[in-house]
């Protein structure tokens, strides 16, 4: 029997790019504010199909492909390849740990979320070992097929800028951009503050020490207010 392809879509919103949601996860972050929508699966050609008909609509050629975790649909190389044919920018954000399905996939941009560089700290905030994404984002950061963006989430009191400094020294021999994120107390499940301004450019300080491109949720926002949600794509 001729296996079906399908890919499981919470929804796709649209600003100042179109963005894809999937729901489903590997890790079990403390902090994680996605709230799955729709949850429903399509075809790949079904996927792409709506959101080149959002792109003739709209103002933006990118696509951010997000989650959960995206590398857990095992059609979203195919799905990435036709965005690629009809001239999209596609970007890809993942936790890391399917370098196998992110290296299928045609890509313009790969962001990496490194949760933490110490691997107790990545356990108490996700429930799992960071040994794969460490081993990802080396790989990753040797291609020439993409740009690499690794992030991270300041969180006052366990990452914080001792562990900042930690993470821009693993990725100083990689020359990768960087980017650090103010944790949002989302129900504050860590017991943790928001960093202030100045904690946050510290942290960037401190990281440009060993990078050359570092930038902050403070330095710009990368969506505008989302404009227009689609949860069923018939």
């Amino acid at each position: 029997m001729l296996e079906v392809k399908v890919i499981l879509i919470s929804h796709i919103s649209i600003s100042d790019v179109i963005t894809l949601l999937t729901p489903t996860c590997n890790f079990r972050c403390s902090y994680c504010f996605f709230r799955p929508m729709g949850c429903r699966s399509y075809t790949p050609s079904k996927v792409a199909d709506v959101i080149i008909d959002v792109m003739a609509e709209s103002d933006t050629d990118t696509v951010l492909i997000a989650g959960g975790e995206p590398t857990l649909q095992s059609d979203l190389p195919e799905l990435t390849e036709i965005l690629h044919r009809n001239d999209l920018r596609v970007i890809l954000s993942t936790n890391g740990t399917r370098r196998d399905v992110i290296e299928r996939c045609a890509l313009d941009e790969v962001h990496v979320d490194l949760k933490a560089l110490d691997d107790e700290k990545h356990r108490r905030l996700t429930g799992s070992s960071n040994r794969e994404v460490l081993r990802c984002i080396e790989a990753l950061a040797s291609s020439d097929d993409f740009l690499l963006e690794v992030a991270t989430v300041f969180i006052p009191g366990i990452v914080d800028v001792d562990e900042i400094e930690d993470i821009a020294s693993f990725l100083s021999p990689l020359n990768v951009s960087y980017r650090i994120t103010g944790y949002m107390e989302y129900g504050n499940e860590l017991g943790a503050p928001r960093p202030g301004p100045e904690l946050i450019m510290e942290a960037a300080e401190v990281s440009r020490k060993y990078l050359d491109h570092v930038t902050t949720s403070l330095d710009f926002r990368r969506h505008k207010p989302r404009k227009k949600i689609i949860t069923d794509l018939r």
